[in-house]
């Protein structure tokens, strides 16, 4: 393969916006999994790491006690 016959990598499509995942993280921290849910089902064979995104972020929002 030569230098330049190397085809160009496609860009990396964007399942979840990060504002997305931090209001879903928001709403679950609250006890509404309806917008994680939708995120989730969205992402489709993806929604396993989308699930543990929303899940980490969720962890900032939770009341300490």
């Amino acid at each position: 393969m030569g230098l330049f016959n190397r085809k160009a990598t496609p860009a990396p499509t964007v399942i979840a916006a990060g504002a997305e995942i931090d209001a879903a993280a928001k709403a679950l921290a609250a006890g509404d999994d309806t917008l994680a849910n939708q995120l989730c089902d969205r992402a489709g064979p993806d929604h396993q790491r989308v699930a543990m995104a929303i899940l980490g972020r969720s962890l900032d929002y939770t009341p300490q006690d």
